[in-house]
């Protein structure tokens, strides 16, 4: 993508980026080449003024910049910075140098062989992760895909891109001939329509054709929702997965992992009798299976997602059992559901197979973007939680915590960070309002006149959070792993059903690894280890009073050592639930953040509403 010349009449510096070029403009806004204040060259999306675009499209604008920070850094353009420059929002993100898949079909002709398979996997690795962050990208098409130098890239979540060939005058996110069906009938856009946007563009690119044609605007659409897909020039290993993809019915579509697995080969020979019904396999009837070109079949083999709750508990738990995972109590060891301090606590924590909110069945994913979800990353991933008062800076001590954290156990070390939410800081979010109207719908975000940061859950938002501005994400902030959290937290009215709040500690959005502290409604308290999305009880849950509405509850939470010396801490009103070393810890990254989170189960049944205060990180002495 080469830029264009500035404008003769056009700005030459945004903020403190100084412009180069023009990498590309639409309806809403226009995209730099700029340089960074400490050299390099970085993206620049403004987003137009004028009165066509209100203050809803601004926050839009910044929303959904926001939502791009939550995806891995290895498959995206990573976005660096965020602001207003003279009343215009503009997102400053990585700069990827290379043609776009389009122009490079244009110019070299469709990818073929090796090449052809090489792009599926990482377009779909990348959408994947995107997935697993709880992104929905909205506008997948070839021209959003680079082929940078150390492989693609995809860019451009919709921020600011409405381009003249665009349907968005209709009300229709995306590019006419990679929307899906359901979006031209009025649907929100999904990750099953992202999974239609990538087979055409992979027919597109294998092909130098579109799947769907037509003449004008309106036969176009028509074909997309009428017509089967012009899919005989693809080769015969990846036809029968893109016909898959392209199914007129969403819910039929497989899954952007589900497809991943089948590509690579990788879904276990183990799980054929849950597999993804939505994927071609050996004996069914239809279009040849993916053969033996490059794109393995994994005949026989499925999605792990169709297995049942109860066999991912029990994998998960024979796991654990695997490794060893204990929990140690000081002076009782094996001693189970017990609290030191004051008091007892119920019934030990059971293992079931219910499904339970927070257990190794539930991914850690955060919110998708339209409504702000965390990222959690990764992220698909969870979140970290700290608990800590602005007060202790004189003191340094968490056991001197007076007012609303006077139930907090004591830590002692340097305090990083601490945030009453009395004033807008640096976290994710911005004015929380969960019932706005979807555009400006916030389910995590600022509540100043309260003074605190509130996260909502439910079906539509199952996994959400928020990470601490300290330690930062900045790959040059210094990597804090010995860190003592905490938050004071409330859960609101009309909060049921299955759910949790809770902390998170070393947490690298870009794999996801991390460690998760939860409470349950229900009192059930567990820390999860999340290592590559995947989560595991590093201890046995316990049982602890459940929080109730509207009375604060103190959570803490410490990651210290590391190796097999790694030890978690997790402290509830002041009082020890669980202490445990973990044999199998996460690896050591260049990412180690704290945070908060709140979650439900995927499959609806839980809503809940947590309001944070008094936050604070502390490095471990």
């Amino acid at each position: 993508m080469r830029p264009r010349p500035l404008d003769a009449d056009g700005p030459r510096r945004i903020a403190d980026y100084q412009l180069i070029g023009v990498l590309g403009e639409g309806g809403q806004g226009v995209v730099y080449l700029g340089e960074a204040p400490g050299g390099g060259r970085v993206a620049i999306k403004v987003l137009r003024s004028g009165s066509a675009f209100n203050s809803a499209t601004h926050r839009r604008f910044l929303r959904e910049a926001d939502t791009a920070r939550r995806v891995a850094a290895f498959c995206t353009a990573q976005v660096l910075d965020v602001g207003t420059h003279h009343d215009r929002p503009y997102v400053v993100s990585e700069y990827v140098p290379g043609m776009n898949l389009a122009e490079a079909v244009a110019a070299d002709g469709p990818r073929t062989g090796h090449a052809l398979q090489r792009l599926a996997v990482t377009t779909l690795t990348a959408l994947a992760a995107i997935h697993r962050a709880g992104v929905v990208h909205r506008d997948f098409k070839p021209s959003n895909v680079i082929l940078g130098a150390e492989g693609p890239v995809v860019i451009d979540f919709g921020i600011a891109h409405t381009d003249d060939h665009s349907t968005a005058g209709s009300g229709l996110v995306g590019t006419p001939a990679y929307v899906a069906p359901e979006q031209i009938a009025g649907e929100p856009p999904s990750t099953a329509s992202d999974v239609f946007s990538w087979a055409c563009t992979m027919a597109y690119a294998a092909t130098g054709r579109l799947a769907f044609d037509g003449r004008t605007i309106p036969a176009l659409l028509a074909a997309i929702t009428t017509a089967e897909p012009e899919l005989s020039a693809v080769p015969a290993d990846l036809r029968p997965l893109l016909q898959a993809c392209l199914n007129k019915n969403p819910a039929a579509r497989p899954s952007a992992d589900a497809l991943l697995r089948r590509l690579t080969g990788d879904a276990p020979a183990s799980d054929s009798g849950a597999r993804d019904s939505r994927l071609p396999h050996a004996g069914d009837s239809g279009p040849p299976r993916a053969g033996d070109g490059g794109l393995p079949s994994a005949a026989g083999s499925g999605s792990s997602q169709a297995a049942t709750q109860g066999a991912a508990w029990a994998a998960a738990q024979g796991a654990a059992a695997a490794e060893g995972l204990t929990r140690e109590d000081p002076g009782t060891p094996g001693n189970r559901g017990t609290l030191e301090g004051p008091g007892t606590v119920g019934d030990p924590g059971t293992v079931g197979s219910d499904g339970a909110v927070g257990g190794p069945d539930m991914l850690t994913r955060p919110a998708r973007s339209r409504t702000r979800r965390w990222t959690l990353g990764a992220a698909a991933g969870l979140t970290a939680l700290v608990v800590a008062a602005v007060v202790v800076v004189r003191t340094g001590a968490l056991g001197s915590l007076t007012g609303s954290n006077a139930g907090a156990a004591p830590f002692t070390g340097t305090l990083l960070y601490s945030d009453d939410f009395s004033d807008r800081g640096n976290w994710d979010g911005y004015t929380f309002n969960p019932a706005a109207p979807d555009d400006q719908r916030t389910v995590h975000g600022y509540e100043i006149d309260r003074g605190v940061y509130s996260i909502f859950s439910d079906k539509s938002v199952p996994y959400n959070g928020a990470l601490s501005p300290v330690p930062g994400a900045d790959q040059g902030s210094a990597v804090e792993r010995d860190v003592m959290i905490g938050a004071t937290a409330e859960v609101r009215d009309g909060s049921q059903g299955p759910a949790v709040i809770g902390l998170m500690c070393r947490w690298d959005d870009n794999v996801p690894n991390g460690y998760a502290f939860l409470l349950g409604l229900d009192g059930q308290a567990r820390i999860l280890r999340n290592a590559q999305g995947t989560n595991l009880d590093v201890a046995p849950p316990v049982r602890l009073d459940p929080p109730r509405i509207g009375q604060k509850v103190h959570l803490q939470a410490a990651c210290r050592g590391s190796g097999p010396a790694t030890r978690l801490t997790f402290w509830v009103d002041g009082r020890k639930a669980i202490e445990t070393s973990d044999p199998r810890p996460i690896p050591d990254s260049t990412l180690s953040r704290v945070g908060l989170t709140a979650r439900t189960p995927e499959a609806g049944g839980g809503v809940i509403t947590v309001s944070f205060d008094d936050f604070s990180v502390y490095r471990s002495p």
